[in-house]
């Protein structure tokens, strides 16, 4: 009997900490009742607030929604509230501690919604001192901490939507990569190779090349049966899939123009071992060389394929700015005629190769472009970073913008990206670091 009654206690005890977690607010209220909650909080109360090493600040807002319009104004107190970090733990297995109030500010406790309405204004938390520019030390690199913002209490009789009035803000400043865009349903375009001139001269007369870039991919089933990472259609495209080919393995289309320039084909042949996997971050790069006639592809800084002997031996050099040669036709016709039908040349893209519906359907960052074939050794030590300056790189998107729709080149050579739609900036990113593990 005194076993009984011990996992009786047990399995109470065990269900009371459940019910606690789940935070279930209808028990003991009509569904009817109005209420409050944060509205970053609708959907995941847990906020990834993952950010790059470098900012001093950072900030962070949200609003408190109430289910349908009050006949007053309903003021609703927000606060940052440490007691509810163990509470936290204990629910999600993790043992984080709370941020120091020295790094953190939150603009306002009191917020009005007004009669009538449903939603209030804008509520600002700031990350602040975060890289020790201030009068504190700067905020440990790799360390995550907890910052709970819950709404305190609501005026005229409103509850509070337990499961959604509190946003647990996850804040790590991190070492690793934080920042990336999506190209679902996007895709960049770069109008300075499209121009004659000296920034896409860089991308023209080429004998060798690498292109890199950092990329998660969210499912392989939507759009076509191309993913498109980055290149000209057709000339030199790096994807994902193919017609009679794996929808996940990496593909370096080096088909060429009429020259047979550059002139490889498609490369590898299909391989069931060599796919990608949907939601996971991948350094890929591609290579090819005229000097060795070798095309490489590298997943990770670890070779996955290599084909030697490819490629026409007697091509010219190719070009992957070949619009800036028909934009000469267009400034002087006599004199650039031979370039007359250039103006069907496909153009350099990321996540955008034949039409609309090639996208990358995932998210980007670290893209590079060189105009040399880069070594195994040099890709692995410099996957996720890589000095602008280095001899070589002709384009270098870091995509650390994290907002707005122009991507910055660091090369200095002033062929930024700019997005055919509105980007979409996720939050929460951090790329693993493979070769620093």
């Amino acid at each position: 009997m005194k076993r009984v009654q011990k996992y009786a206690l047990v399995l109470l005890a065990t269900a009371v900490a459940a019910a606690g977690c789940k935070n279930d607010e209808y028990d003991n209220r009509s569904p009817f009742d109005n209420v409050v909650y944060l509205d970053v909080a609708e959907a995941d109360a847990t906020q990834l607030t993952t950010f790059k090493k470098t900012l001093p600040t950072l900030e962070r807002d949200f609003s408190v929604v109430m289910s349908y319009p009050a006949s007053e104004d309903v003021q609703v107190t927000v606060e940052v509230e440490p007691a509810l970090v163990a509470d936290y733990n204990a629910c999600n297995g993790t043992s984080w501690t709370m941020l120091d109030a020295s790094y953190y500010e939150l603009a306002e406790n009191t917020v009005t919604i007004p009669a009538g309405k449903t939603i209030s204004d804008r509520l600002s938390l700031m990350l602040k001192n975060l890289d020790g520019s201030g009068d504190v030390a700067e905020l440990p690199i790799d360390e995550t901490y907890l910052l709970p913002v819950t709404i305190r209490s609501a005026s005229g009789g409103v509850s509070l939507l337990g499961s959604s009035a509190t946003a647990y803000y996850v804040v790590k400043r991190s070492s690793a990569i934080t920042s990336a865009a999506s190209l679902r349903d996007n895709w960049i375009n770069f109008p300075t190779l499209d121009k004659a001139g000296p920034q896409s001269d860089l991308f023209n007369n080429l004998t060798a090349v690498t292109y890199e870039a950092i990329i998660r991919v969210d499912d392989f089933s939507k759009h076509s049966e191309i993913s498109t990472i980055m290149g000209v259609e057709n000339y030199l495209l790096l994807r994902i899939g193919d017609a009679s080919f794996p929808r996940q393995q990496l593909q370096f289309d080096g088909t060429g123009d009429a020259a047979a320039t550059p002139g490889f084909g498609k490369f590898p042949k299909k391989d069931e071992t060599k796919l990608l996997n949907a939601g996971e971050w991948y350094h890929v790069a591609a290579t090819y060389s005229y000097a060795t006639r070798e095309v490489c592809i590298y997943v990770n800084g670890q070779l996955q394929s290599r084909g030697t002997d490819l490629g026409n031996p007697a091509s010219t050099p190719f070009n992957l700015a070949g619009r800036a040669f028909y934009d000469l036709y267009l400034q002087n016709p006599s004199q650039y005629e031979q370039y007359k039908g250039w103006g069907n040349f496909r153009q350099f893209f990321l996540g955008k190769s034949y039409d609309d519906t090639r996208q990358l359907n995932g998210d980007i960052t670290e893209v590079r472009v060189w105009n040399v074939a880069r070594t195994e050794q040099e890709i692995w030590e410099n996957m996720y970073d890589v000095d602008p300056q280095t001899p070589g790189l002709i384009g270098y998107w870091k995509f650390d913008e994290g907002e707005g729709n122009v991507i910055h080149d660091w090369t200095g050579n002033g062929n930024d990206g700019v997005a055919e739609f509105d980007l979409e900036w996720p939050s929460g990113i951090e790329v693993p670091q493979l070769n620093k593990e």
